[in-house]
C-alpha cells in the first residue's frame, strides 16, 4: 500500500473525539450529543451560557470502603479455608487469571462442574453475626413505610415493603418528580395535585363493614374474676416461663384496669391465657358441658375467640401475633394439633407485613410493645420449625429471610424503671430467666438448617450432591460442630447439673439438654434407617442416635422424679427418644443378641411411665 493510500485511510480509522460535556450537563448528569457554534444543544434549549469552567473532579474510593472490602475478602478467604483446608487460594486465583477471555460455553462448563449448593457448606450462624447492611435502599424501607402508610385502610398501621416491591418503584418515581420540581409542571400534574379529599370514615369500604369488622368484638363470657388470676398464675409458671410471649407487670395491669372489657385484642388474648392455663388447673369450672370436645379445659374460652378471629382486613398490631401464639400453645395439648400448621403459617406472614423479620423495625422502637413483638414472632418462629421438623414439611421462613435482633436478655419485672420509663435493665450478676428462650432458638437454628439439609427432598439433594460428593459427611460433621459449639455457650445457671436445687432453672436446664439430645437424634436419624445402612455415616449415627436417646430419658427421668412430671413440652422429645431405643431393640434381635437388651427394655418402660404421668395431668 502507498503512502498516499496510508493518509487517506488514517483518519478513517480513529474514532472521533467529543469534547467533554459542559457544566451544566455534567451538573445534570447528561451530556450533550452536538456542539453548534460551540454549544451544546441542552444550552441552546435552555438558552443559558455553554461554559467549561467547572474543574472535573476525580472521584476516590474513601479509604474506609476499601478497608470494609479488604476486611471482608479476608473473612471470605478464612471461610474457604475452614470448608475446603487443602485449598491453596493464592494459586486457584493465579490459574483463574488468563490473558484472553474464556467463550461464554467454557464459563458455563467450569462453573457447573464447581458448583456446590450454598447451604452444604454454609456454618451455622449466629443470630449477631449479621452485619449491617448498606444497602441504600435498605436504609429507606423504614422511610418508605411511613411515607406509603395512606395506602392502607389505617393510616397509623405499619406495613412492611421489600426491595421487590412496587412501592419501592413508585418511591423512586416520587423522588425523580420531587427532584425536578418545576421543570415537570404540566397541565396534567398540576390536575392531579388538585384532587378531592377522601371520603370520611363512614363512607369508606361499605361493602366490607358488615362482615368484615376493623377490630375483634368484645368479649363477655369470661372466668370468674377468682379463677381468672389462678389461671393467669398458672399460664406464667407453666407456659410464658419457657415461651416469654407477655409482660407480666404490663398483662397483670391491664386486667386490672378492665381492659378485656373492651373491644380490641387484649380481650381475646385474656380468654386464651385462661384457655392455656386451665391445663394444670384441678378446677371443675374449667371443663365444659357437652361433647368430649366441649370437656377439654378452657375449651369453652378457646372457642369464643376462634368463633370470631376471621377478619383479615384489618391492618395487623402485636395482638394478632400473641393471639396466634396463644391458639397453637392451647391446641399442641389437644387432638387436634394438626390445625396449629395453618395458625403459625398464618402468623408468619403476617408478622412480615408488620416488618416484625427486619431489625430495622425495632432500631428505634425500644418500647415494651415493640419487644412483645420481637418475642412473638420469635416463638412463630421456633413453633414454625418445630412443627416442620415433627411433620416433614417446609418451614413457612428461614434463617436467611430475617435479621431481627433476639430478644432482650432482661426479666420482666426489670423492663422499666419507676416512673414506667422503658430501661431493659437486668441487674449484674443476676441470672435472667429469659436466657432459657435464647439458648432454645439458637439450638432451634440447628434444627431448621439440619430439616432443610439432611433431610432434603430428592430435587434439592440433587443439587446438594452436586460436585461434593461428600456433601453429607460434611454438613453432617458441621452440625455435629455446631451442636458442641452451643453446649459450650450455655449459661452457667441453665447447664445440666442433676443435683442442682429444684426450681425453674433446674427444670429449664432439663428441657433444654433433653432438646439437645433430641436435635442430635434429628441430625442422624436419617442414617440409622435400613436403606442407609452403606452410608460411610451408619455406624456412627447408630451409635449417636442410642446414646442421644439414652442421655434424654435420662435428663427427663431425673425431672420426673423430683418434680413428679416431664413437663408438657417434653412429651415429643419422649416419643422420639423410646422409637429410637426400640428400634435398637429390634435391630439386636435380628443380629441374635436379645439377652442383653434388659436395660434397653427397662429405657422404654421409662417413656411410658412418664408419658402416663403427662396424660394424668
Amino acid at each position: 500500500m502507498s503512502s498516499t493510500e496510508e493518509d487517506n485511510t488514517a483518519p478513517s480509522s480513529k474514532r472521533r473525539k467529543y469534547p467533554r460535556a459542559c457544566d451544566y450537563c455534567r451538573r445534570k448528569k447528561s451530556n450533550g450529543p452536538q456542539m453548534p457554534n460551540n454549544r451544546c444543544s441542552k444550552c441552546i434549549y435552555k438558552k443559558i451560557d455553554c461554559t467549561y469552567v467547572e474543574p472535573l473532579h476525580k472521584h476516590f474510593y474513601p479509604s474506609s470502603h476499601v478497608n470494609a472490602l479488604e476486611s471482608r475478602m479476608q473473612k471470605l478467604e478464612r471461610l474457604v479455608k475452614r470448608l475446603n483446608p487443602d485449598i491453596d487460594i493464592a494459586r486457584e486465583l493465579e490459574e483463574q487469571e488468563t490473558p484472553s477471555r474464556p467463550s461464554p460455553s467454557t464459563v458455563s462448563e467450569s462453573s457447573q462442574s464447581k458448583r456446590v449448593f450454598p447451604l452444604a457448606g454454609l456454618p451455622i450462624r449466629d443470630q449477631t453475626d449479621y452485619e449491617p447492611s448498606e444497602d441504600e435502599s435498605e436504609l429507606q424501607e423504614v422511610n418508605l413505610i411511613e411515607e406509603f402508610g395512606k395506602v392502607s385502610l389505617k393510616p397509623a398501621s405499619y406495613l412492611y415493603h421489600g426491595k421487590s416491591s412496587s412501592m419501592v418503584l413508585l418511591r423512586a418515581a416520587t423522588d425523580l418528580n420531587n427532584m425536578c420540581g418545576k421543570e415537570m409542571a404540566s397541565p396534567v400534574l398540576d390536575q392531579a395535585r388538585v384532587l378531592p379529599p377522601r371520603p370520611g370514615p363512614s363512607a369508606e369500604f361499605r361493602w366490607l363493614s358488615g362482615t368484615c369488622p376493623d377490630r375483634i368484638p368484645q368479649f363477655h363470657d369470661f372466668p370468674p374474676p377468682d379463677l381468672v388470676h389462678t389461671l393467669i398464675d398458672l399460664y406464667f409458671a407453666e407456659v410464658n416461663a419457657y415461651s416469654p410471649l407477655l409482660h407480666e407487670p404490663t398483662f397483670r395491669r391491664c386486667v386490672s384496669q378492665g381492659l378485656h372489657l373492651s373491644p380490641g385484642g387484649f380481650g381475646a388474648t385474656l380468654l386464651l391465657v385462661c384457655a392455656t392455663g386451665a391445663r394444670w388447673s384441678r378446677d371443675a369450672r374449667t371443663l365444659g358441658t357437652g361433647t368430649s370436645t366441649s370437656n377439654w379445659p378452657g375449651w369453652t374460652w378457646f372457642q369464643q375467640v376462634e368463633s370470631v378471629y376471621r377478619s383479615v382486613v384489618a391492618p395487623p398490631d402485636v395482638y394478632d401475633l400473641q393471639i396466634r401464639v396463644l391458639m397453637v400453645m392451647y391446641l399442641q395439648g389437644t387432638t387436634v394439633t394438626h390445625a396449629c400448621w395453618a395458625i403459625v403459617g398464618a402468623g408468619i406472614r403476617v408478622g412480615v407485613e408488620m416488618g416484625a423479620h427486619r431489625k430495622r423495625r425495632y432500631e428505634d422502637d425500644h418500647s415494651v410493645e415493640g419487644e412483645l413483638l420481637k418475642r412473638a414472632f420469635w416463638i412463630l418462629v421456633t413453633q414454625d420449625w418445630g412443627m416442620a421438623f415433627t411433620t416433614g414439611r417446609p418451614a413457612s421462613i428461614h434463617d436467611e429471610d430475617m435479621d431481627l435482633p433476639l430478644p432482650i436478655e432482661c426479666d420482666d419485672e426489670y423492663w422499666t424503671d419507676a416512673s414506667g420509663k422503658p430501661t431493659f435493665n437486668q441487674p449484674p450478676g443476676k441470672p435472667s430467666k429469659v436466657s432459657f428462650f435464647i439458648c432454645y432458638l439458637r439450638l432451634m437454628q440447628v434444627l431448621a438448617f439440619a430439616v432443610r439439609t439432611v433431610y432434603a427432598i430428592n430435587k434439592s439433594r440433587v443439587q446438594l450432591r452436586h460436585g461434593d460428593q461428600q456433601w453429607e459427611e460434611r454438613t453432617v460433621a458441621e452440625l455435629d460442630s455446631a451442636l458442641n459449639r452451643w453446649v459450650d455457650a450455655v449459661p452457667d445457671h441453665l447447664k445440666w447439673i442433676p443435683q442442682r436445687e429444684d426450681g425453674l432453672f433446674f427444670k429449664q436446664s432439663a428441657t433444654l439438654f433433653s432438646h439437645f439430645y433430641l436435635f442430635q437424634i434429628a441430625v442422624h436419624r436419617p442414617f440409622i434407617e435400613q436403606r442407609k445402612r452403606e452410608s460411610p455415616l451408619s455406624f456412627t449415627s447408630i451409635m449417636i442416635c442410642f446414646n442421644a436417646a439414652k442421655s434424654a430419658i435420662r435428663v427427663l427421668d431425673e425431672l420426673y422424679r423430683r418434680i413428679g412430671t416431664p413437663l408438657h413440652r417434653n412429651v415429643g422429645t419422649l416419643f422420639f427418644a423410646a422409637m429410637v431405643i426400640i428400634l435398637h431393640i429390634s435391630s439386636e434381635k435380628g443380629a441374635g443378641r436379645s439377652h442383653t437388651l434388659e436395660t434397653e427394655v427397662h429405657e422404654v418402660q421409662k417413656c411410658l411411665e412418664m408419658l402416663r404421668a403427662v396424660a394424668q395431668e
